[in-house]
């Protein structure tokens, strides 16, 4: 052969690769031509169906809020929802179309044994969130019918996120565990193939409803993968406490999802408060029983290290529609309300200060009236007075009169001198609180609106009224007197550390003045505050465990300008101070709003047995007495600790204990009674049908019988006789209502 006419390898493999490609040409033309034609939207749905890599963002753990002794307050838990692939390998026989199938194949008869398992495991997954969640599952089965035959792979199991525990108890039974005989593995649950868990996380506030308002919440839906922080301390810092979004790529192999993890996330900040959960608790305990006993509409307690500054324990409670009191605003920061008699010491300090009156100065209140430009000024006592008193007695005695007389004196040429005076005592400077939404304290100068001020308004501004202080403002200014006259800044957050455990900030306490006064005026102050409860307005919180100082105060609420609402006039009750008197550890202050008319409105009667019963608490517990100073009571002082029950009860006990008692033939051993302290008998009257009835002072037994027979619910605390309940007496309530009972001595 010609060596032209030769064919040679190379010349062969060429043609073959030429071939080839326009064979490969072809092919992608023929695909491209049925995709953009006709048969595009068949091929479309089939890409579809196919496991793409997909990016994803990887959430970070919310940072935690910790109490001042380390303990968590507000953390972030996983949880978990729960996703099945309708798609997914270990079924996808079910989805073949039966008619391409020959009768009796045994393709055929597998995919109906395939379709059989799963209606029998969705069956069992149907009773399972029943039993466990309550949930209704007619709705779910006929989404989870959809989604098969739709051949969905994301599909909802339930709209629900569970706990880590409950994740591990629902794997390990029917229909999600496998199933087992002699340890070997007989067949695959169906839906633990199609499961896909996605982890989640939830808010949990280890507390409770403790300081709830103040260290606040998150939103249930979180914004591009972030938490975001709703009110109080979570807010507040939720730049710090929400982290850093993280990247990461989810790919499907081997019929399951794994996670290639490109950035990580960056788990939020923490911040460590300085609450102190124990003496919250009291706090709150004490606060909840009192607010019932008065039947008040809410109330807000605060609690202080004077030396420091350190909020420890702050709670606001608000009774809801149902009598229940629950934390709602944060009244301490930010209620404006005229705050009322507590405002003299403020009063009486700047005049002290300016010389303007000393201690000892006699001022005349008369019967307790005073007419001030054509308006009548008045005590409590109206009509009586106090007559002569001196100006230390104006403040133990709480005179409005007298404190009015005192200012206008000295400053009805000048008020905006007063006005100046008063704020650079701390009611006009800014606390930088670390609550959203706390306000300023706000006492008006006469140069601020000329044309709203009036013959009248240095005289009732110098008792509280024409103000607006947040309960937080007059609790820094009584702290300052017990601290020396230094002026601290109330903080709630010591150290905040990275996910690391690193310190980030550390924020020590701040002093924002020196000395608020001169030393003389001080010690005439801490003298006059002493009296109060010695003496004065404050009496009830007198007690043998520790010297209490501090001054009542009573305002009416300003109701759409008037003082007089449809429901007549309406009170906020006050009392702040600090303990020891000798050497004040701690300040506090209580205010107490809308009590219930049946009692007579005054803040060292109703505030007043707050801020004692804590103390006599905290100091019992800080320095204990041994047992043997500890005065035995007599019978007869244990007789004074039976005052209400079912009379048959008490008449068995009162026989052992009292030989005075002689009980009342016209009242039936079943009555309830109460007794008064000359042990006569007074039978209680029944509460109306579908209100609550009063058990304070009555039995466990008799308490229990007593909300029983009402179809109420009680939970007990404590030991002893009742000293408390949850839902006031008289309030509405549906049976079955569940009501905390606190027993004490």
């Amino acid at each position: 052969m010609d060596k032209k006419q030769r064919v040679t390898p190379q010349l062969i493999y060429w043609l073959f690769g030429i071939g080839f490609a326009i064979i490969l040409v072809a092919i992608c033309a023929k695909m491209i031509l049925m995709i953009t034609g006709q048969d595009g939207e068949q091929w479309r749905k089939v890409g579809q169906t196919l496991h793409r890599p997909e990016p994803i963002q990887l959430e970070p753990i919310r940072g935690s809020i910790y109490a001042s002794d380390g303990r968590p307050v507000a953390i972030t838990a996983p949880s978990y929802r729960l996703y099945l692939d309708f798609n997914a390998g270990a079924i996808r026989l079910a989805h073949n179309d039966s008619l391409k199938m020959p009768k009796d194949s045994v393709l055929r008869a597998k995919r109906q044994a395939l379709r059989n398992q799963l209606s029998r495991e969705l069956d069992w997954l149907e009773v399972r969130l029943d039993s466990l969640y309550g949930i209704k599952t007619k709705p779910q089965r006929e989404r989870w019918s959809k989604a098969f035959r739709k051949k969905h792979r994301y599909c909802l199991v339930a709209p629900l996120d569970i706990s880590y525990l409950d994740l591990t108890q629902i794997l390990s039974q029917a229909p999600f565990a496998h199933h087992y005989e002699h340890g070997r593995l007989k067949k695959k649950s169906l839906l633990r193939q199609m499961l896909i868990t996605e982890e989640r996380s939830k808010r949990i506030n280890s507390f409770g409803s403790l300081a709830l308002r103040t260290i606040g919440s998150v939103y249930a839906e979180k914004k591009d993968g972030l938490s975001q922080g709703k009110q109080g301390l979570e807010l507040h810092y939720d730049s710090l406490l929400r982290g850093q979004i993280g990247e990461g790529v989810k790919r499907y192999n081997a019929q399951r999802y794994n996670l290639k993890v490109v950035t990580p996330p960056r788990s939020g900040m923490n911040i460590y408060t300085t609450l102190d959960m124990n003496k919250q608790n009291l706090l709150e305990g004490i606060m909840r029983n009192r607010l019932g006993s008065l039947k008040a509409g809410s109330g807000t307690a605060v609690l202080m290290e004077v030396q420091t500054g350190k909020v420890l324990a702050i709670t606001n409670l608000e009774r809801n529609s149902e009598g229940v009191y629950r934390e709602t605003m944060n009244y301490a920061v930010s209620d404006m309300s005229e705050p009322g008699s507590t405002f003299k010491v403020a009063s009486m300090m700047v005049a002290l200060d300016d010389g303007v009156v000393s201690p000892s100065d006699s001022i005349d209140v008369g019967n307790g009236g005073w007419t001030v430009g054509k308006r009548l000024l008045k005590d409590h006592n109206y009509g009586r007075g106090y007559g002569r008193i001196s100006a230390s007695q104006v403040i133990e005695r709480s005179s409005n009169v007298g404190v009015a007389k005192i200012i206008v004196k000295g400053y009805a040429n000048r008020p905006d001198d007063y006005v100046q005076k008063i704020r650079d005592l701390g009611f006009g400077l800014d606390l930088k609180l670390e609550i959203p939404g706390a306000a300023q304290a706000k006492v008006r100068k006469r140069a601020d609106n000329p044309n709203r001020w009036y013959g009248t308004t240095l005289a009732w501004m110098s008792f509280g009224y024409e103000t607006q202080i947040p309960p937080i403002y007059t609790l820094a200014f009584f702290n300052a007197i017990a601290n020396g006259g230094k002026l601290m800044r109330p903080y709630m957050v010591t150290q905040i550390r990275d996910d690391e455990g690193e310190i980030v900030e550390q924020q020590e306490p701040t002093v924002l003045k020196e000395s608020i006064c001169k030393p003389t005026t001080l010690s005439a102050l801490q003298d006059m505050l002493r009296k109060v409860v010695t003496d004065g307005t404050g009496r009830s919180l007198r007690t043998d465990v520790v010297a209490i100082s501090g001054k009542s105060g009573t305002a009416q609420i300003a109701q759409g300008g008037s003082y007089s609402g449809p429901d007549g006039k309406t009170h906020q009750v006050s009392f702040c101070g600090y303990f020891p008197s000798e050497a004040p550890r701690y300040s506090m202050i209580v205010v107490i709003r809308n009590p219930s008319k049946e009692f007579a409105a005054g803040g060292g009667s109703m505030a007043g047995p707050v801020i004692r019963d804590l103390a006599e608490r905290l100091i019992s517990m800080e320095t204990p007495r041994s047992l043997d100073s500890i005065p035995q009571p007599s019978i007869a002082q244990q007789r004074m600790a039976i005052t209400s029950g079912r009379k048959g009860t008490l008449q068995a006990l009162l026989h052992q204990v009292d030989g005075r008692y002689q009980a009342n033939t016209e009242i039936a051993a079943e009555e309830y009674i109460h007794l008064d302290t000359e042990l006569h008998e007074h039978k209680l009257p029944k509460a109306p049908a579908g209100s609550v009835p009063n058990v304070v002072g009555q039995s466990a037994t008799d308490a229990t019988h007593t909300l029983l027979s009402r179809g109420y619910i009680p939970r007990f605390s404590g030991s002893g006789r009742v000293v408390g309940q949850s839902v006031p007496a008289g309030a509405k309530a549906k049976q079955g209502t569940k009501i905390n009972i606190t027993l004490g001595q």
